[in-house]
């Protein structure tokens, strides 16, 4: 169970944090206007998909394991005494005990960390809505185009007019 919960941290790492890019060096700006907003977002978004992943997967794992328990307090009842301080008696049922509050643990901690990353993804979605209010002012050519042309009989027309020069 460590072992799949190493590999999925070593799989959120390399989802979240960027790898260097070959000529990434000295190129200028995009022109587009990409800024750190525009690929923070994403990564973002992509660490709330990989720590909820996480989550659920210890969320279940932890399920399995109080299922497990309940299953030995099932076939020995009197092996699952509880003590004064509220711990089992038997020392292997208390470490089971334990392992099934790790696990919850980490999915509670998986499932918060998930949480704050959508609403940071959120805020730098909103963020990168920033800029121009206006659309850029591209002029209407009606002459150029799909159309409707209605003919002297009363027929209409589907028409494409491909514009050829300045004549």
């Amino acid at each position: 169970m460590r072992t799949h919960l190493a590999l999925r941290g070593a799989l959120a790492a390399a989802l979240v944090l960027p790898a260097p890019a070959l000529g990434q060096a000295g190129e200028p700006p995009r022109p587009d206007g990409a800024s750190v907003i525009s690929y923070a977002k994403w990564g973002a978004l992509g660490a709330a998909v990989t720590a909820g992943v996480i989550g659920f997967s210890a969320h279940r794992d932890a399920d399995e394991l109080f299922a497990n328990l309940e299953a030995l307090c099932e076939e020995d009842a009197a092996r699952c005494m509880v003590g004064p301080a509220g711990s089992y008696l038997d020392a292997d049922l208390e470490g089971r005990y334990r392992d099934v509050l790790d696990a919850d643990s980490r999915a509670r901690t998986a499932l918060i960390v998930s949480q704050v990353a959508v609403a940071a993804s959120l805020a730098l979605f909103l963020l990168d809505l920033g800029g121009d209010s206006e659309p850029d002012n591209v002029p209407y050519d009606p002459d150029q185009g799909f159309g409707f042309r209605s003919g002297a009989d009363g027929r209409t027309e589907v028409v494409y007019v491909v514009p050829w020069g300045g004549f």
